[in-house]
């Protein structure tokens, strides 16, 4: 019997690159990554001899997305290294091993994810925008789109 817990945020790193696998439910894409705590003193990052903050505890996720535009757009954007930020829903089930025993497991099943600014520079990539028209005159989609920026 599987549970689950509803928008639950999450900050991590993938470990693999994301990878489109088809299922009975539809396609989805599949990633495993790290969610890493670290250690603070005083609200402070603690730091080792390298300026590097200490880690304190490491706990490997696996994330499926079923959104189809979301699924593509990760698949397209994020390879393993890439850190993130999202929201999804933590979802508990069991299943079985190759010897018979049940075993516990879970996954996040994302809603929404971008991209971690805190880790690095991210580059955005997007569509131009339609020109702003004043007064009385209206142009039709074809004439707009040289306009845009």
């Amino acid at each position: 019997m599987a549970t689950t817990k509803e928008n639950i945020p999450l900050k991590g790193r993938l470990v693999t690159n994301p990878e489109r696998l088809d299922h009975e439910n539809g396609p989805k894409i599949r990633f495993r990554f790290v969610e890493e705590d670290y250690n603070r003193e005083n609200g402070q990052l603690v730091r080792d001899e390298n300026g590097y903050p200490v880690v304190s505890n490491i706990a490997f996720h696996d994330a499926v997305v079923w959104h189809e535009p979301l699924a593509e757009r990760i698949a397209s954007t994020l390879r393993s290294g890439d850190a993130f930020v999202a929201t999804g829903d933590l979802k508990f089930s069991t299943y079985e091993d190759k010897d018979g025993n049940t075993r516990p497991s879970h996954e996040f099943a994302l809603r929404a994810i971008g991209a971690d600014l805190a880790s690095g520079r991210v580059v955005i990539d997007r569509a131009p925008k339609a020109a702003t028209v004043t007064g009385e005159q209206q142009l039709a989609p074809e004439q707009t789109r040289h306009l845009a920026r």
